[in-house]
């Protein structure tokens, strides 16, 4: 995962492929998973939803359910931790996410 740009009040969604040292896709079967976004003072921003997507081997879905129109603008940090069925725990590298603001406004905020 690298990290991206949101726009405040788009839509949070990011898929992501694991894979193994040598590049193949890797079975998530069992595996749980949790990610959160966080200020460089580390404040907590948001947590976010992880799913396996099911019958493509590798794909997770990462996905916020609220509305990032409340996020601040900044820049911000965030990792994925799995949970392996033996009960291993992994952590991802560590992915940026900037929040900029938007610049078309839904047609109820322009109306003055």
């Amino acid at each position: 995962m690298s990290g991206f740009v949101i726009k405040q009040g788009n839509t949070f969604r990011l898929a992501a492929l694991i894979r193994t040292f040598d590049g193949r896709p890797l079975d998530l079967t069992g595996c749980t998973f949790t990610s959160q976004l966080r200020d460089v003072l580390g404040n907590s921003l948001a947590d976010l939803s992880v799913q396996a997507v099911p019958g493509r081997t590798g794909i997770i879905q990462v996905t916020y359910d609220g509305n990032t129109g409340a996020w601040p603008v900044g820049r911000y940090r965030g990792d994925l931790r799995t949970v392996w069925p033996d009960g291993t725990v992994q952590s991802s590298n560590t992915f940026a996410v900037t929040v900029v603001a938007g610049v078309t406004l839904p047609a109820t905020e322009n109306a003055a």
